[in-house]
């Protein structure tokens, strides 16, 4: 063990000091877990963009009988309306039967229900909507299970030197997913013109979804829930594998058990299990509000729109041709991925609250320019074509400006709730992105066909407010350990382990002082 005396839990000795990356077997494996879960957010990606992209086909268009409006919108919401109703029993299963079962019964729901979607429109009849409708789904019961345990999986199982990085780059895989869904439907487009045109890309999520089914079987459960259950030699044995290389003498493990063990048994003493001690315990209402702040705020900044609907908004500026839409929707994904990696890379040595707070603002005056070009282009009798460049010059704008804070939303909430809360917290999370995504699905949909580019105005004046929100009750988390994060809410009375807190977590890295 470290001695007595306070360190900076940064300088603890650790393998990764004196192994080169590929002798590293144990985070070589731990690389692989960490793929499962990457891997959940790129088909959550992959099949978010279908509908959006696909609509751009008359195949799949006859197919599911042309549906718009409310229809086109049922098509998008679906799967948030599923993933409401069953999210809420996510943070039972989570604390009572382990991290890996909601990962595959993500696998499953989305291998059945992608089945289902494709075999849609293969007879003739209005079947073709209510199938595609039912594969929707059945997808979303499995897919909010899945993407909000991978992230509580990323924060408890990563190495703590790359923890940050590794939840960073989770949202990037949104976008990667979405970006080939777009390339490839492009590509099935020009080489069918039947319904395969759409089918093909559909049935891509098949294999997809049976790595995350199958390979949570070669995984074992996270420290954290170990140590919940008092299974701690399988927790030590996981650190010791995946963070010390087989070393059990490897300072770094040595300390994150202790710290572990310590916290959680604080946490178990102050706060107690069952919902209604967590919501009472000093600083879980902070914690709860703020898990259910980060997802209402990037499920309607705006960006919904452009996600579900981008092919809608280009219509009304008067670009058409599902090559020419595919194409620009291509690229504009390309580019928030290449900002979100971007930012991820660099997210360790910038301060999350002062990201998002600069960015808002910024993002405000962009959607504002949209809906002003957008109005440039109406008022013109849709012949003024530098509105049209204008407007989608403005939704790269305000697309590249929305990606920088993106990877903060997707690893802030479970990285701010303490292991006693971070499940429950989740579910909240959860129930409020699922309320929130059916709102913009379907909303979205009817506002842009019955008011056009006046529908922005509606999310011109909500990002102020949403600003406003995050100024007061956004806290900065740079710099700690994820047990150590308790002190931003709870100060001194934080239940933490051998912690000695001696400044703001958002100075330095030397601020964060560890007694061992």
């Amino acid at each position: 063990m470290l001695s007595a005396s306070t360190v900076d839990w940064l300088s603890i000795p650790n393998a990764l000091d004196h192994t080169s990356y590929f002798a590293n077997k144990g985070n070589l494996k731990l690389q692989f877990m960490i793929s499962i879960m990457l891997m959940s957010e790129f088909l959550c990606g992959f099949d978010g963009t279908i509908v959006g992209s696909l609509s751009a086909l008359s195949s799949w268009q006859n197919d599911l009988g042309h549906p718009t409006g409310a229809r086109l919108g049922l098509l998008n919401a679906m799967s948030s309306i599923t993933g409401c109703l069953i999210g809420p029993f996510n943070a039972y299963v989570c604390d009572r039967f382990g991290r890996r079962w909601p990962l595959r019964i993500y696998g499953m729901t989305m291998t059945l229900g992608t089945i289902v979607g494709v075999c849609a429109g293969t007879q003739a009849g209005t079947g073709g909507y209510v199938m595609f409708l039912i594969s929707k789904g059945i997808i979303g019961a499995g897919m909010q299970m899945g993407l909000v345990t991978a992230m509580i999986c990323l924060q408890e199982i990563t190495h703590p030197r790359h923890r940050v990085v590794c939840a960073a780059i989770f949202d990037p895989c949104w976008s990667l997913g979405s970006f080939l869904a777009t390339i490839i439907i492009y590509g099935t487009s020009r080489a069918f013109t039947s319904s395969w045109s759409w089918r093909v890309p559909y049935l891509i999520q098949v294999p997809l979804a049976a790595y995350v089914l199958f390979a949570t079987f070669l995984i074992p459960e996270t420290p954290r829930f170990l140590i919940s259950k008092g299974r701690n030699d399988e927790a030590l044995a996981f650190l010791v594998k995946y963070h010390g290389n087989g070393d059990p003498n490897d300072e770094l493990v040595k300390f994150e058990y202790e710290e572990m063990v310590q916290t959680i048994a604080a946490e178990k003493e102050a706060a107690g299990q069952t919902w209604s001690q967590v919501w009472n315990a000093p600083g879980n209402k902070h914690r709860f509000g703020l898990a259910a702040l980060m997802t209402f705020v990037p499920q309607l900044n705006g960006n919904a729109v452009i996600s579900f609907y981008y092919t809608n908004m280009l219509k009304l500026v008067g670009i058409s041709g599902a090559q020419t839409l595919l194409g620009i929707n291509a690229g504009l994904l390309f580019f928030k991925f290449f900002v979100m990696i971007g930012v991820s890379a660099a997210l360790p040595k910038m301060r999350r609250r002062l990201t998002v707070l600069v960015t808002w603002p910024m993002m405000t005056v962009a959607m504002a320019g949209i809906m002003g070009a957008s109005a440039a282009y109406a008022a013109s009798g849709k012949t003024n074509h530098h509105a049209a460049i204008a407007t989608v010059a403005m939704v790269w704008v305000y697309s590249g400006l929305e990606s920088v804070p993106a990877p903060v939303f997707y690893s802030y909430p479970a990285e701010m709730l303490n292991y006693a809360t971070r499940a429950k917290g989740m579910a909240i999370w959860s129930v409020v992105n699922q309320c929130c995504g059916i709102f913009s699905s379907f909303v979205n949909s009817i506002g842009l066909n019955n008011i056009g580019y006046k529908y922005y105005a509606f999310y011109v004046a909500l990002l102020p407010c949403q600003w406003l929100l995050m100024y007061i009750y956004m806290v900065e988390t740079k710099g700690y350990t994820l047990e150590e994060i308790a002190y931003v809410f709870e100060g001194d009375q934080a239940a933490v382990a051998g912690v000695v807190h001696s400044g703001e977590a958002s100075e330095s890295d030397s601020e964060k002082k560890v007694a061992v």
